[in-house]
């Protein structure tokens, strides 16, 4: 019978050889309150924002509007990913930057909250996400043609 000097020992090894899995999925599980479908009344119908987690433990979002009559159109599309110990989120908007994705650095990522910037970018050149229980709130904002301007996005999780 094994004595309490080899279970100490397997105890610890299995801790051990555990800590780096959790240590590097720990990131990823920071964003998961984005996750979910979020929906925002508009003028004819709703804008609806999903979230998800994926399997290499990035984020995909789109963001399409749906009028009243049932039609959709797609708005945007969004990548969150982790590349070298930093965060970018990274967002495809239909009709802008010809198309192509534009990347913004998180600079602050908190328990319900992040916020990324892009001081290059023409508009916005920050953005940022924040929940509240059943409520998320968006903004972007930054200069445009010299003024300042900021637009608030206060989504509902939809049911």
């Amino acid at each position: 019978m094994p004595n309490r000097f080899v279970y100490a020992t397997i105890i610890c090894l299995t801790t051990i050889q555990l800590y780096p899995t959790q240590a590097t999925a720990q990131p990823s599980a920071s964003l998961l309150w984005l996750a979910g479908t979020w929906q925002m009344p508009a003028r004819n119908g709703m804008i609806i924002e999903q979230w998800s987690l994926q399997a290499d433990s990035s984020y995909k979002g789109s963001s399409y509007s749906k009028k009243a009559n049932g039609d959709s159109v797609l708005l945007e599309e969004v990548v969150i990913l982790k590349e070298k110990d930093q965060w970018y989120y990274i967002p495809t908007v239909q009709g802008q930057n010809r198309n192509q994705p534009v990347r913004f650095t998180l600079i602050f990522l908190g328990k319900d909250e992040f916020i990324c910037e892009n001081p290059a970018h023409d508009f916005p050149q920050r953005i940022t996400y924040r929940r509240t229980g059943n409520r998320l709130w968006a903004s972007i904002e930054g200069r445009k043609n010299g003024a300042y301007r900021k637009e608030n996005f206060d989504y509902t999780a939809r049911e």
